[in-house]
C-alpha cells in the first residue's frame, strides 16, 4: 500500500515500510539511511529532528558537476515520499556488473588455489574451454589471467577507485 504524504514537501519516515537507520552526531547532524529491497538512499539533515515529519526545503545552489546526482537523489526522495518505497528505476544496474562478477569469481578460484583452466571452466563453460583453451592466440587464457589480476588489484585496494 502506498504511503499518503501530508504534503508534497513532507517527509515522514514513520509512514514508510523501508528500513530506516539514523545516526545523530555530537554536533546534532543526522544521517539517515533508507533501505528497501537492496536499494539505499542516504540523506543528511540538520536543524530539525528527522524523527518527526519534516518539511523539506532546499536553498542550495550546486555546481554543474553535482547537479545531476543531486537531482536524481531529490527525485528518488520525492518518489519515496509519495510511494513509501525506493523505486528500482532510481537504481540502475552497474554497467560493469557482469565483468566485475567474472573478476570476483576468478579471484575466488585463484585464492582457493584452482588452476587457470578450472577457473576458465567456471567462467566460460566446458564447451568454450575445450574449443578455445589450446588456441595459439591464447585469448581465453589471457582473459582468465586478466580477470585474476584485476581481482587481486581490487582486493589490494583498487576498489577504492570506485568511491571517487
Amino acid at each position: 500500500m502506498a504511503a499518503r504524504p501530508r504534503g508534497v514537501d513532507v517527509l515522514d519516515l514513520a509512514a514508510h515500510s523501508c528500513r530506516i537507520s539514523i545516526l545523530v552526531t555530537r554536533d546534532g547532524h543526522q544521517h539517515v539511511l533508507v533501505e528497501d529491497s537492496g536499494r539505499s538512499l542516504q540523506l543528511a539533515a540538520s536543524g530539525v529532528s528527522i524523527l518527526d515529519a519534516v518539511r523539506l526545503t532546499s536553498s542550495v545552489l550546486w555546481s554543474p558537476k553535482e547537479l545531476k546526482q543531486r537531482l536524481n537523489a531529490l527525485e528518488c526522495l520525492n518518489s519515496l515520499c509519495w510511494t513509501g518505497r525506493l523505486q528500482p528505476g532510481f537504481f540502475p544496474t552497474e554497467p560493469r556488473c557482469s565483468r566485475l562478477r567474472r573478476v570476483l569469481r576468478a579471484l575466488d578460484g585463484s585464492i582457493a588455489g584452482a588452476p587457470h583452466r578450472e577457473i576458465g571452466l567456471a567462467l566460460f563453460g566446458r564447451a568454450r574451454v575445450e574449443q578455445d583453451w589450446a588456441d595459439p592466440g591464447d585469448h581465453l587464457r589471457d582473459s582468465v589471467r586478466r580477470a585474476v589480476r584485476r581481482g587481486r588489484w581490487l582486493m589490494n585496494g583498487g576498489y577504492k577507485r570506485f568511491l571517487l
